[in-house]
C-alpha cells in the first residue's frame, strides 16, 4: 500500500480525462498515470510555477467509463479565440511580473497553463495533473512528489471551479478564478482555499432585479443553464424579486447535451409566452444554441437581458443575429487597460520553434486564417487553401486581437498579480512570524520532492497571504479579496445598438457598483438607459446632457426658446405702432 498521507488521496484518484492507479513495483506502492489529460499544455519553468486552466476547446470528447483497457488518445473540438487570448494574457503578465525589479526581484515566476475543454471531467483531468507536475510514474519509495504548481489561476467556469475547489481545497491548495462567477463559492467551508478576481453572482443579481424594477418590467421569463451557474442564478434572482410585484411567466433550463428538438420546444415557449422580457443566466455556448432556434423561428418581438457570462460575447453580434439580439441588455464587466499587451498578442508565428512550445498555434492560426499549415497540397482532400507563415495578425482584427473590451482578460491579468503579490509578501515573512505552527516560514528554494509537510505549509501559507492581498495593477487599479475570497463588484451596463453599416456595437449606458462591507451600496446610473413598459413596448432612447448630441441639441432648444421670447418682448414693446396694428 502507498502511506503518502494527504498527497496519497490527491494522485491516486480516478477522473474522466485522466485514469491513475495503484501498480505494484517490488512490494511498493507506485501511483501511476493510465491514461494521459485529452488536450496539450505549455509550460516555463521558474522558481514557483503558477497553474492555469483556460477552454482553448469548447467540445471534449466523452470520457472512458468502463476502464478495461487504455483509450486511444482523443481530442478536443472547436477551437476558441477569446480563451486562447485568456491564455496569453496570463503569460503576458508573468513576464511582465519577471520584468519588473520592484515585484518578486529575486524570484523568477514560471507557468503551466493547460486546456480545459469546457468539461469538468478535461478540467479535473488537467489540474490534477498539473499538481501531479504531469509525470508518468509520480511516486517511488516514499511516493513523495513536489506539486508541478504553487497555485491555479480558473477554472472560468462555476461548475467545473466546484469540482476542482473540492478535490484541491482540503489540501488548501490556492484557486483564484477569472470568471467563475457562482455565488456558491463564496462558502469558505467547502472551498476554503478559493478566490476569484471576478464578482459573486449575488451583486449581479441585485443589479439585475433593480434594473427590472426601474424599467417597470413586471412579467418575465427566465432561462438558465444546466450547470451550477444558471440553477444558483436563477434562484437567487427569485429570491431576490420576492413581493417586488415582478412575476414570472416561465422557467427553461438549456440541458448540456442539446438536442435540436428541446430547444425547439424552448423557443415555443418563448415565443407563445406573452412575457416580453426574458431573463438569461446562462454561459455563452449555452445562450448561442438557444438564440441559433431564436432566429430560426424569426423571434424578434423579444427584450433580451443578459449577464456577463455573454453580453460582450461578439460572435452573437454576427449579421445573422441582429433581427433577434438588437437592444439586449445586460451586465458586463468592468473593463481594463493592460498596456502592451496588444503588440504582445500579435507576435505569434508558425514557425517550428513557436509549435513545439505551443501545441495549440498550428489550430490557432489555421483558425484565425483559415488556412491549413504543413498541408501536402497534392493529397489535399478539403477545401482549407495552403497558410503562407506569413499571414499577419492585426490588433483588433479579430476576436482574440481584440484589446478593446478587455474584461475576463483583464481578470485573468488580476489574478496573476493576486498571487505574485502574496508570493512577495510570504517571501517578506520573518521565522516566528509566519501563519503556520511556531511561526514558520518555507522557503521557495528549499522546496524538494522529499519535504511532503514544507510543501503543504507553502501551500497554506499563499493561501493565507491571498486573503491579506492590497495590491495595485500597473494601471493603478488596486483590489483586494474579502473573507469569502471574493473581490469587489462593478459592472458596466451594456446596450446592444445596429448602426448604420449593419453592425451591432455595445453601448455603455449606465453602471452598478456595490462595497463588500456590512452595507452594500448600489448605484445605477439611469440617464441613458432605455426604457419601456412592462408588456414590451418599443424603447426610447433618453439622451443625457453630458453627451454631445445632448448638448447640441439642448443649446439648439435654449437658443429657440430665447430667439421666441424676444420676439414676443419685441411685439409687446411695439404693440401701438402701425406695424404691429396692422398684423394683429
Amino acid at each position: 500500500m502507498c502511506h503518502c498521507d494527504w498527497l496519497w488521496l490527491l494522485w491516486c484518484i480516478s477522473v474522466p480525462g485522466s485514469v491513475w492507479g495503484l501498480a505494484a513495483d517490488n512490494g511498493r506502492g507506485t501511483c501511476q498515470v493510465m491514461g494521459r489529460p485529452v488536450s496539450g499544455s505549455i509550460y516555463q519553468a521558474g522558481d514557483v510555477v503558477i497553474g492555469g486552466l483556460f477552454p482553448i476547446h469548447v467540445g471534449a470528447p466523452l470520457p472512458e467509463q468502463e476502464f478495461r483497457s487504455i483509450k486511444a488518445k482523443a481530442t478536443c473540438t472547436i477551437f476558441n479565440q477569446r480563451s486562447y487570448r485568456w491564455l496569453q494574457t496570463m503569460i503576458f503578465a508573468v513576464q511582465e511580473i519577471n520584468r519588473n525589479p520592484a515585484l518578486l526581484p529575486n524570484v523568477t515566476l514560471g507557468y503551466l497553463v493547460a486546456d480545459t475543454c469546457l468539461a469538468e471531467g478535461t478540467t479535473l483531468g488537467a489540474a490534477l495533473a498539473m499538481v501531479t507536475g504531469q509525470e508518468a510514474s509520480v511516486g517511488g519509495t516514499d511516493c513523495s512528489l513536489t506539486p508541478g504548481v504553487s497555485s491555479i489561476i480558473g477554472d472560468p467556469r462555476s461548475s467545473a471551479s466546484i469540482v476542482v475547489a473540492q478535490t484541491l481545497g482540503p489540501f488548501h491548495f490556492p484557486m483564484v478564478s477569472y470568471f467563475a462567477t457562482c455565488t456558491c463559492l463564496s462558502d469558505t467551508r467547502k472551498y476554503p482555499s478559493f478566490f476569484r478576481t471576478v464578482p459573486s453572482d449575488a451583486f449581479q443579481v441585485r443589479g439585475m432585479a433593480m434594473l427590472l424594477r426601474r424599467l417597470g418590467w413586471v412579467f418575465v421569463g427566465l432561462v438558465s443553464g444546466d450547470d451550477d451557474y444558471g440553477k444558483f442564478g436563477v434562484q437567487l434572482l427569485i429570491q431576490e424579486l420576492q413581493g417586488s410585484g415582478v412575476c414570472f411567466a416561465y422557467s427553461e433550463v438549456i440541458p448540456k447535451i442539446q438536442s435540436q428538438r428541446r430547444l425547439r420546444q424552448i423557443v415555443d415557449t418563448i415565443r407563445g409566452s406573452s412575457a416580453k422580457v426574458v431573463v438569461t443566466f446562462t454561459i455563452q455556448t449555452d445562450v448561442q444554441a438557444l438564440l441559433e432556434e431564436v432566429v430560426r423561428q424569426n423571434v424578434t418581438d423579444k427584450q433580451w437581458i443578459a449577464t456577463e457570462a455573454w453580453i460582450t460575447y461578439a460572435t452573437l453580434t454576427a449579421p445573422k443575429f441582429l433581427p433577434v439580439v438588437t437592444g439586449t441588455i445586460g451586465f458586463a464587466l468592468r473593463k481594463g487597460d493592460i498596456p502592451g499587451l496588444g503588440p504582445f498578442l500579435t507576435r505569434l508565428g508558425p514557425d517550428g520553434d513557436n509549435q513545439k512550445s505551443d501545441p495549440f498555434l498550428k489550430e490557432f492560426w489555421e483558425d484565425m486564417f483559415g488556412c491549413s499549415l504543413g498541408l501536402d497540397l497534392k493529397v489535399n482532400t478539403s477545401s482549407m487553401r495552403q497558410c503562407f507563415g506569413s499571414e499577419v495578425i492585426s490588433i483588433g482584427k479579430s476576436m482574440y486581437a481584440d484589446v478593446t473590451q478587455l474584461r475576463v482578460s483583464y481578470n485573468v491579468y488580476k489574478a496573476v498579480y493576486a498571487i505574485a503579490y502574496a508570493i512577495q509578501d510570504m517571501v517578506a515573512c520573518r521565522p516566528g512570524e509566519g501563519p503556520s505552527d511556531g511561526g514558520k516560514c518555507p522557503d521557495i528554494r528549499k522546496l524538494q520532492p522529499s519535504q511532503i509537510l514544507f510543501q503543504y505549509l507553502f501551500l497554506f501559507e499563499i493561501v493565507h497571504y491571498l486573503r491579506r492581498v492590497r495590491a495595485t495593477t500597473p494601471v493603478n487599479e488596486s483590489f483586494h479579496f474579502d473573507q469569502n475570497g471574493d473581490s469587489p463588484a462593478s459592472y458596466d451596463i451594456i446596450n446592444w445598438h445596429v448602426t448604420p453599416e449593419g453592425t451591432t456595437e455595445y453601448v455603455h449606458v449606465g453602471y452598478f457598483l456595490s462595497s463588500q462591507g456590512s452595507e452594500n451600496k448600489f448605484n445605477i446610473n439611469m440617464e441613458k438607459v432605455l426604457w419601456g413598459g412592462g408588456s414590451g413596448d418599443k424603447l426610447v432612447d433618453f439622451l443625457s446632457y453630458s453627451d454631445t448630441m445632448g448638448i447640441i441639441l439642448s443649446i439648439f432648444s435654449v437658443s429657440g426658446a430665447l430667439l421666441t421670447a424676444g420676439a414676443f418682448v419685441t411685439f409687446l414693446y411695439y404693440r401701438h405702432t402701425a406695424l404691429v396694428n396692422e398684423i394683429e
